[in-house]
This record gives C-alpha cells, sequence and structure tokens, in this order.
C-alpha cells in the first residue's frame, strides 16, 4: 500500500511549475520502481523487463486520453447545445423580420400616413411621428441582431468542427495505443504470471501523479493566459504613455517604442537578449524550418514533410535534416535526448504527451502533426497534458 501526499496549490506561475516539477519526478520514480520490480522478479530476462516498463507507460498514456476525449466530448457536447439553441433564436429572428417588412411592403406608408393625418394636434401628430420613427429604428436593431447572431453561429460551428477533429484524433491515437498494449500484455503474462498484481499497484501510484500533472498543468496554463492579458495591457498603457511623450527635442526623455525604456537605460537588457539569442539559434533556425511544412498534410506512418506524416514522424524528419537522429515513434522520443523542465524549454525541445508529440516554438507555442483534418499546424503547449519536455540538440 502506498501514501500520496498532495501539496497545497501555489499562486504563482514559477511556483505551480516547482509542484509540477516535483510530481513528474515522483512519477519518473515510480516508474524507476517498477522497473526495479521487474528487474527482481526475472534479471535473466533484460528484454522483457523494458518491455515491462513501457507497458507501464502505455497504460498511462491510454487513461490520459481517454479521460482527454471523455472531456473533448463534454466539451462537443455543450457546443451543440448552444448551437442549436442559437439556430431556435435566429429563426424566430428571421421569421420576425420577414412578417415586419412583408406588412411594410403590403401597406407602403398608408398605414403611418394615416396615422399622422388622423392626430387630433400639432403635438398628438408630433408624438405619432416619433412613434413611426421607433418602428423604423426597432426595424434596423431587428435586423443588427440577426447579423450578429449569425456570426456567432458561425463561430460556434467551426469552434465545433475543431473539437470533433481533435477528438477523432485523440481516439485514432488511442487506438493505436492499445494495439501496442495488447501484444505487451500477452508477452507479459505468458512470462511473468503474477505480473498482473504488481502492476496494479504501481498503475495506482502512476495514476494518481498523473491526476496531479493534468491539474498542474491546467492550472499552469491558466495563470499563463492570466499574465499574458496582464502583459497585453501594461504595453497598451506604455503605448498610450508614448503618444503623449514630447517628441521635439526640448530636453525631455524619449522612450523607446518597441521596449517602452529610456534610452541609454537598456544597454545591459540588450546584451541580455543577445546572449540568450546566441544560445538558442541553432534550436531556432530548426523551429524556422520545421514552420515552412505548416499547412502539408497528416499522414500516419509518414515522414515526409511534404507529401504528409505523422507527430513523430515530422519531429524526426525535421532533425535528420540537421544531421540529427532521433527515434521514429513518439514513445521512444520521449526518453531521447536530455530531459528539461517545461518552464525551461527552448525553442527546438519535444514536447512530448500521451501518444503525441510537437516541436516547441518558444513562448507557449508548438507547430506539430496534428489531425487529418488540420495537418501540420501550430498550436498551444499546454493544450494537453505535457508528460515530458527533451532537448536533443
Amino acid at each position: 500500500m502506498f501514501e500520496i501526499v498532495v501539496p497545497a496549490w501555489a499562486t504563482t506561475i514559477s511556483g505551480v511549475r516547482n509542484q509540477r516539477n516535483q510530481t513528474q519526478q515522483s512519477l519518473n520514480e515510480v516508474n524507476g520502481e517498477i522497473d526495479d520490480i521487474q528487474s527482481q522478479r526475472d534479471e535473466a530476462n533484460s528484454e522483457l523487463e523494458t518491455m515491462s516498463g513501457q507497458l507501464v507507460d502505455i497504460l498511462t498514456s491510454i487513461e490520459i486520453l481517454e479521460e482527454e476525449i471523455e472531456l473533448k466530448q463534454k466539451e462537443i457536447n455543450i457546443a451543440q447545445k448552444d448551437l442549436t439553441e442559437a439556430q431556435a433564436v435566429e429563426a424566430e429572428q428571421y421569421e420576425g423580420m420577414k412578417k415586419r417588412i412583408q406588412f411594410m411592403y403590403e401597406q407602403g406608408n398608408m398605414v403611418y400616413m394615416q396615422a399622422l393625418l388622423g392626430a387630433a394636434s400639432y403635438s398628438d401628430m408630433v408624438n405619432k411621428a416619433e412613434y413611426v420613427e421607433g418602428i423604423y429604428n426597432y426595424d434596423r436593431q431587428l435586423l443588427a441582431e440577426y447579423v450578429q447572431n449569425r456570426e456567432t453561429i458561425e463561430n460556434l460551428k467551426i469552434s465545433l468542427e475543431q473539437e470533433k477533429s481533435q477528438m477523432l484524433t485523440s481516439e485514432y491515437e488511442l487506438e493505436q495505443e492499445r494495439e501496442s498494449l495488447k501484444l505487451l500484455v500477452a508477452i507479459q503474462r505468458r512470462t511473468v504470471e503474477d505480473f498482473d498484481a504488481q502492476l496494479e499497484n504501481a498503475r495506482k501510484k502512476a495514476s494518481a501523479y498523473k491526476t496531479q500533472l493534468q491539474q498542474q498543468t491546467a492550472r499552469i496554463k491558466k495563470l499563463e493566459e492570466q499574465e499574458r492579458k496582464k502583459k497585453e495591457e501594461e504595453e497598451k498603457k506604455k503605448e498610450e504613455e508614448v503618444q503623449g511623450t514630447d517628441t521635439d527635442g526640448d530636453g525631455t526623455t524619449s522612450i523607446d517604442v518597441n521596449t517602452g525604456e529610456t534610452e541609454g537605460d537598456d544597454v545591459e537588457a540588450e546584451e541580455e537578449d543577445d546572449d540568450s539569442e546566441g544560445a538558442s539559434s541553432f534550436g531556432q533556425e530548426i523551429c524556422d524550418y520545421a514552420c515552412q511544412f505548416v499547412g502539408n498534410p497528416y499522414v500516419f506512418g509518414g515522414t515526409s514533410l511534404t507529401d504528409g506524416a505523422d507527430c513523430s514522424g515530422f519531429t524526426q524528419s525535421v532533425f535528420a535534416h540537421f544531421g540529427i537522429s532521433i527515434p521514429r515513434d513518439s514513445y521512444s522520443q520521449r526518453s531521447c535526448g536530455v530531459g528539461v523542465a517545461y518552464e525551461d524549454a527552448q525553442p527546438g525541445d519535444i514536447i512530448c504527451y500521451a501518444g503525441h508529440v510537437a516541436l516547441y516554438l518558444g513562448n507557449g507555442q508548438i507547430v506539430h502533426a496534428s489531425t487529418e483534418q488540420t495537418g501540420i499546424t501550430y498550436g498551444y503547449a499546454t493544450y494537453r497534458t505535457i508528460l515530458a519536455v527533451r532537448r536533443v540538440i
């Protein structure tokens, strides 16, 4: 029996990232314990031990994919409900507008004219004229609401299609993982009769840590979004201050529009930026090369950057262009190179998910062979639970 201690939630991005690193380290230790158990059970068969370790990781990947698919289906159901309601509102508005326009065309302006001519006094006529103008303004407002509602429906349709595309791709990846799992389970059960009992205990540990990883990844994503919005507000404020700065040479301090800093005070910052750019220039070169193929097709089992590749085939072919050899499948790529923390990820690193890999571009962005519907495309690194970050350059 074992006990998992869940730490209190941190309130900063760095704090949550540190917690996530600790959880990832615990999960790695659990996997290491599993490997040790397997070695003790059958030291004479090293190949079988390797398969046992892979089996545990694949089981964890399948659990993650199943939960992500279930969550995606719930989101699709909500979007479908919203879409149905929007269509109902659209139909109601459209029918009401048709009836009003039809009445106006059939009656012409006679109804309005009779109302004005039948006024008992000048003030009565003014009131009726305002009433007529109110009807006209209402018609215009109704039409504007109809157009806006149509745009909302179109956006819902696009969002729904994207959600379906992601879910179908996850289902497809899950089936591939299951096929590999069945083969490994068959080999394991023929060799080690009591392996299932030991594996179940290890899976419970791995599942508990995996749940923490998902929660911490989601919290990092939320905090990063809050930080991004805060920075946008600060940049907007700086731009407004720049517009009000004197540029007539009367002795006032000028501000660099791009950085928001006073001239002469940013020398050290520029030097640090130069050092950072030099350290990651090769990774950026790899990213620039990979981005040339955005829009090309996704093909399961493919390795062609032009004719089609799957997620691991895409990353393998990109690195091969620079003479760097990495494994073919996504599971093996999860252990290639050197592991780094997500907050230390640099352009050119491999972001590993359950049954999927992507190339990190920096600033929370990735490029990857995503789905048959979207092909090779851009995305956000935290759109799914991150299992590992590997550096091979």
